[in-house]
């Protein structure tokens, strides 16, 4: 373990725990987020899973779609890494989903290839369009500026 770098990670936990104190709404997502990716850390991956799941659920009841991405993309890595590759996938693809919703298309797009990199041809990803996305009325990309 490197402890200069756990340091700095227990640093951070207690600040972000300390702005969490003031204002939940805010601060909860990134507080669990930081936890769970402590956890991972130390190799405790029961109490993890949990902080991953509820850093998703708060970012999501908070409307941070971006935060939401980003939980559900290191819960996926997280997965993936303890050996559960066929949860791992759900995780992408709901972190592929809220990149897109958020308006983050080029990391849309690095999500999809990652997808297909990682997990081939399977039955569960042969139904990912890993084809760029297309631009439709509504979104933000097709519009000019005035």
């Amino acid at each position: 373990m490197d402890v200069t770098w756990f340091d700095r990670g227990e640093k951070a936990i207690e600040k972000i725990r300390s702005y969490a104190d003031c204002s939940s709404w805010n601060f909860q997502n990134k507080l669990l987020l930081l936890q769970a990716e402590q956890c991972f850390y130390l190799e405790d991956f029961e109490s993890a899973k949990r902080f991953y799941d509820a850093a998703i659920l708060s970012a999501q009841e908070h409307k941070f779609v971006h935060e939401e991405a980003l939980a559900c993309e290191l819960a996926g890595h997280f997965m993936l890494e303890s050996g559960e590759g066929r949860s791992s996938l759900s995780y992408f693809l709901l972190a592929q989903k809220k990149y897109r919703e958020w308006g983050a298309y080029a990391k849309e797009e690095n999500m999809k290839t990652y997808i297909k990199e990682q997990f081939g041809n399977s039955k569960h990803t042969s139904k990912i369009d890993i084809s760029p996305s297309i631009p439709t009325e509504q979104d933000p990309r097709k519009r000019r500026a005035s």
